[in-house]
């Protein structure tokens, strides 16, 4: 038997709102708005209420949940006309529970005299109310409103729960950069996608795809010069190199080790998909000499391709066959980036003997990097370009932007596609 949460004294959400049973939360809803018409009135304040999606998160934990209300403040320019928030409790000892909170958000838009609202409906579920959530969520949906859904953290092993609630949505956002097991987790994501690309109507989305996106339009760039686009079809070698944090040691009188860094290289493979995917290589999974060190995240691939003759520098070596080259992805030791934040991207070329060098080397912890163009003829030209928010840009701006789009990002779903096999095959 489900128990409300005012039944269960243990479970206190003031940030959540009223505490109701689930089956009044329309009528206590209702009234709330009554309830801020009313002070509308009195404050001669505007009450905007434009309301055009669905949006549905998914947190593991209550601190978690916590943490994406907070956020929510940001989005107010989004017209959400309702969040429901779902605390998954997937503990084994934990009983069958559905409890539930109500509220009204409300924030300024222009000042304080205008304001949007949208109602946030909380809900705890754990025990077996875990498998019925799509099914506990759907009569709280506005109706003939577009569904977004908004996984925290890790997709879960049992794939059930994650499939049911993205069978009802039209797109699935999740944030690769809070994985705790990154390679994995993208491989699931890949693999669910794959499982139900013929029946489904859902689209996926990640946040850190947004993250690389100027990288990407900068590696673009580059070939944009007419006196560099002969240099795309003699492609050989390509470095990769993502930020991790430092080891801290902290062996102490406890005896207790260094702490291990964290590592996170979903942005890299995620930028070596797209890499792969825009040069049409192709894996040579048969190569020896294909690494893969997840726990360091440390990768490299060696690849064929169409091209033509081929001098690599420094030897006497000539490849006169279709074309083979390499992709690395490595470490870097950044303190003051986030884990995962791209740090170098550095593309060599041979064309007719001749040799060309693409970098892009992000500063030490800056919101900016230097591109480089080495030449044959040795000149060097080089840019400092920012990168804006790339790799810092906040949850709320990277979610601000995927809750304006409704339809698949055709491309990322190639380069997540791309990433399953890069990790699996």
């Amino acid at each position: 038997m489900t128990k409300a949460s005012f039944e269960n004294p243990g479970v206190h959400l003031p940030w959540a709102g009223k505490p109701v049973r689930m089956e009044e939360a329309e009528e206590i809803l209702t009234s709330l708005w009554h309830l801020s018409a009313d002070n509308v009135r009195i404050s001669q304040n505007v009450n905007v209420r434009a309301s055009v999606l669905n949006f549905v998160i998914c947190a593991p934990d209550i601190a978690t949940a916590q943490r994406a209300s907070s956020l929510l403040r940001d989005l107010c320019s989004t017209h959400i006309a309702r969040v429901i928030l779902l605390i998954l409790d997937t503990s084994e000892s934990s009983p069958t529970e559905v409890s539930t909170w109500v509220t009204l958000r409300s924030f300024p838009v222009i000042s304080d005299i205008m304001r949007h609202n949208f109602e946030q409906i909380t809900i705890m579920l754990s025990g077996s109310a875990l498998r019925s959530a799509a099914t506990i969520i759907q009569p709280l949906l506005k109706p003939e409103l577009p569904i977004y859904l908004w996984w925290l953290q890790d997709p879960p092993r049992d794939e059930t729960l994650f499939s049911h609630l993205a069978q009802t949505s039209n797109r699935v956002i999740v944030d690769s950069e809070s994985f705790l097991q990154p390679e994995n987790s993208l491989a699931r994501l890949a693999a669910h996608l794959q499982d139900t690309a013929e029946n489904s109507s859902w689209a996926l989305s990640d946040l850190n795809w947004g993250r690389i996106t100027p990288w990407r339009q900068l590696v673009a760039q580059f070939f944009d010069v007419p006196a560099y686009q002969d240099y795309l079809s003699g492609i050989y070698q390509i470095e990769i190199e993502h930020a991790i944090s430092p080891t801290r040691d902290t062996t102490g009188a406890n005896g207790s080790s260094p702490t291990t860094p964290t590592v996170n290289p979903t942005r890299a493979l995620l930028f070596s998909a797209w890499l792969l995917k825009s040069l049409n290589w192709q894996i040579d999974t048969a190569n020896e000499r294909n690494q893969h060190h997840p726990e360091t995240g440390e990768h490299s691939w060696h690849t064929s391709h169409a091209t033509g003759k081929l001098q690599l520098p420094g030897t006497d070596e000539l490849l006169v066959h279709s074309g083979r080259g390499s992709i690395t992805i490595r470490p870097r030791v950044e303190p003051a980036l986030t884990p995962g934040s791209l740090c170098l991207v550095r593309i060599l070329s041979a064309l007719d003997d001749k040799h060309a060098t693409f970098a892009i080397d992000r500063a030490d912890g800056a919101e900016y990097a230097i591109t480089s163009v080495e030449l044959p003829e040795g000149t060097r030209h080089q840019r400092t370009v920012s990168l804006g928010q790339s790799s810092s840009r906040i949850a709320s701006t990277l979610l601000h932007d995927e809750l304006e789009i409704l339809g698949h990002d055709r491309l990322f779903e190639a380069a997540l596609n791309e990433v399953y096999r890069l990790l699996v095959e």
